[in-house]
């Protein structure tokens, strides 16, 4: 990614908001051995303290100073179902403190914790909840993607209830897990919800942030996207939560940026 200072100021408009507070949450973090060392190790000193508590889940151990679960047996992306699985009812049924909040994101995500309490701060942790950006195929009502998406603790207990039932939400290998639990969750009538700001604007991303400013121009996204794409910089909302596709020096960057660079307000930057 090149940072110009149009980018800059894209992020430096991110409004940050300390404090709004609407329960706790759990991060759930997918990584696998060949990460651990670069993208898992980039999250565990930025993002994932900024949560409640995380939890990486993984094909083998990561060292006892990180909080981790792993099955060696499940080492191949196409067990990512299986996974999700596992670790959704490990959070809930073993897990030793109960949360109101579940947010599995991938480990090339960045997610701006803050803004995603301050969403939160609006709903309520104690009814269903399903957020993530949404597509609109595969599943009634669509699906919510899988590279970062939050659960409530009621879905997430309707999640392991309803998994119990294979004819409702069969087990098997298949690396799209994002698509298989809408599906289990629609069985029970949890469906995704609408996460854009008052202009329409997402704040959950799929894509890289420059291939998010042409995703107006993506066939694929015109089709398959549940809401419009915006045009350009229109697309990025202030309040945004998540990014996907991100390397770990971006990751690193996009930090710097949010979290030292803004707290300096570069008016020379501003000011260009």
């Amino acid at each position: 990614m090149v940072y110009s200072s149009q980018m800059l100021l894209l992020f430096l408009s991110l409004v940050t908001i300390v404090g709004a507070r609407n329960g706790t949450i759990l991060c759930l973090i997918h990584t696998a051995t060949p990460s651990h060392q670069t993208r898992a190790n980039t999250i565990l000193n930025t993002w994932a303290p900024r949560c409640d508590d995380f939890l990486f889940f993984t094909d083998s151990h990561m060292g006892d100073h990180i909080p981790h679960v792993y099955w060696p047996e499940l080492n191949e992306r196409d067990h990512s179902w299986e996974k999700i699985r596992r670790i959704f009812n490990h959070a809930i049924e073993r897990h030793p403190v109960k949360y109101d909040w579940y947010l599995r994101a991938d480990d090339d995500a960045y997610i701006v914790v803050d803004n995603l309490r301050a969403f939160l701060y609006k709903h309520s942790p104690d009814v269903p909840h399903y957020f993530g950006y949404r597509w609109n195929f595969f599943s009634e009502e669509g699906y919510a993607d899988g590279g970062a998406y939050i659960l409530s603790r009621p879905t997430v207990e309707a999640f392991n209830r309803v998994m119990k039932d294979p004819e409702l939400c069969p087990d098997f290998h298949r690396a799209e897990e994002d698509q298989e639990i809408s599906k289990c969750l629609a069985a029970v009538g949890i469906y995704p919800e609408d996460t854009r700001d008052e202009n329409g604007s997402e704040r959950f991303h799929h894509f890289h942030p420059s291939e998010q400013l042409e995703m107006y121009k993506d066939g694929f996204a015109r089709r398959f996207a549940y809401y419009t794409p915006l045009k350009g910089a229109k697309n990025f909302s202030p309040s945004m939560i998540s990014f996907h596709h991100i390397s770990p020096y971006e990751m690193r960057i996009l930090d710097y940026i949010l979290y030292t660079f803004k707290r300096r307000k570069p008016t020379s930057l501003l000011n260009e």
